[in-house]
């Protein structure tokens, strides 16, 4: 049985997270709630929870200032927000889990479902904290965290020179020549990073055009990257390319 914090001033969110986790999830026991960051703070020192869910705004701090004030952190933490905010993409780049108000049954079930395979898996998820607290700062968030076999890894984005699908895998390809096999999908990194001008050259690659060193058209096109590193770019593809390249280097 894994132990609950709510930490929500919201009393109808509350309330219906406690009817949804008490009706739904029988391996989740609720143990405390509290009402504001300073008092989930002292909930957390006095029941020592294995989980918290964790509203944003608060009147007196936030979700991130009870964080703050809990650094040595042995819980996992589901985000709650009433709004699709500034934070959500901070969460997406960090790998931190959240839930949109009003919180539907199977997005629940899907986070905690999530948390608990980790747990009992004893993966190393402290990675992905460090990077939120990084990421909340900025506009576009500078870290990536991924999955691999057995724990998050934070990357900076700016040190991603490719990512490719190969077979089942998919593949970061770093500026110092390292590589990283991860968990996660070609897919879903593809919407992460497209809005930091990684842009695809086949249906399976997508590059850092910060990384692009020239192109060249024989016999095929090719970009070359800051390591000298070569790929290939399909016809289909050249055009985007070219016209995000235009773009950026006005």
């Amino acid at each position: 049985m894994l132990k609950a914090l709510i930490v929500d001033d919201e009393i109808a969110s509350l309330r219906t997270l406690e009817l949804l986790i008490g009706k739904y999830e029988q391996h989740v026991d609720i143990i405390g709630v509290a009402h504001s960051a300073n008092e989930g703070i002292e909930k957390v020192k006095q029941f020592d929870p294995d989980i918290v869910f964790l509203d944003i705004e608060m009147p007196g701090g936030s979700g991130f200032d009870f964080l703050e004030g809990c650094p040595h952190r042995n819980f996992d933490v589901i985000f709650i927000t009433a709004y699709n905010n500034y934070a959500i993409k901070a969460f997406k780049y960090s790998a931190i889990d959240y839930l949109l108000k009003p919180i539907e049954v199977d997005e629940l079930h899907q986070a905690l479902e999530k948390i608990i395979k980790q747990r009992y898996s004893q993966f190393d998820g402290r990675n992905k904290y460090y990077a939120l607290f990084e990421n909340i700062k900025e506009i576009i968030p500078k870290k990536l965290v991924v999955s691999t076999d057995d724990k998050y890894e934070c990357i900076d984005v700016s040190a991603i020179q490719l990512v490719e699908q190969t077979n089942s895998d998919t593949v970061i390809k770093l500026a110092d020549n390292s590589q990283l096999k991860v968990a996660n999908s070609f897919a879903e990194l593809s919407s992460l990073l497209e809005e930091r001008h990684f842009a695809p050259i086949s249906n399976s690659q997508m590059i850092n055009l910060a990384m692009v060193r020239k192109i060249t058209n024989k016999p095929t096109n090719n970009v070359q990257l800051r390591n000298k590193q070569e790929v290939t770019v399909k016809p289909e593809y050249l055009g985007k390319l070219n016209e995000v390249l235009s773009k950026i280097s006005k």
